[in-house]
């Protein structure tokens, strides 16, 4: 990448796997954490649509992961999302950051479950999807600071923000005898399913 990202801003949410397009319509997606061949431009939508499908249904069935995470880049600007050549393989070097999501994890953490450890480390406990977009970005080269107002994604973020909201409310659970109010939004139809999940079923955990 051409730049650092400093902050991010996150939101977590579980949907099913039929309300996913509708969130990611008219999106473009891309390749962000891998080597892509050369004559590569975008993902076809539904590669990233089947693979949380597959995701889901284990979940659903109560299966405990060993290995759940995968990512895509969500962008109206493909222009920014350009890749560098190697001896083999382009790699991402983009101009700017587009929103990104990819799979979460809960952890029981000091009376709290926590989403902030990574699902490479308990894909055990993983739940749903995460999408982020950096709040400032900085460009080495030029010595330049740039806030999330200024990038041309952001809009994208937004637009995906408030789509998430449209469909899906705070998840509270109960764990460990006491109520919580957890930072995750869950749509209707995925409610029904979340008591299912290992990470539920294997730690006692109660939907509100």
């Amino acid at each position: 990448m051409q730049y650092f990202e400093l902050a991010m801003k996150n939101l977590c949410f579980i949907v099913t796997p039929d309300e996913l397009p509708k969130i990611l319509k008219d999106f473009h997606h891309v390749v962000v954490n891998t080597g892509v061949p050369k004559n590569y431009t975008e993902s076809d939508p539904n590669e990233f649509f089947s693979a949380y499908e597959k995701l889901y249904q284990k979940l659903k069935s109560g299966e405990k992961l060993t290995n759940s995470f995968f990512a895509v880049g969500i962008t109206a600007h493909p222009e920014n999302c350009v890749y560098k050549s190697t001896a083999r393989l382009s790699v991402p070097n983009f101009a700017e950051p587009c929103p990104i999501i990819d799979t979460f994890c809960f952890l029981p953490y000091r009376g709290t479950l926590s989403t902030s450890f990574s699902v490479l480390q308990y894909p055990e406990n993983t739940c749903g999807l995460c999408l982020s977009f950096p709040m400032k970005v900085e460009y080495p080269d030029s010595d330049c600071i740039v806030t999330q107002d200024a990038l041309d994604d952001f809009e994208t973020f937004q637009v995906l923000v408030s789509r998430i909201k449209d469909i899906t409310k705070p998840l509270k659970l109960n764990f460990d005898g006491k109520s919580h109010r957890t930072a995750v939004r869950i749509s209707d139809g995925a409610k029904m399913d979340f008591g299912k999940f290992y990470f539920a079923a294997s730690n006692g955990i109660e939907v509100i």
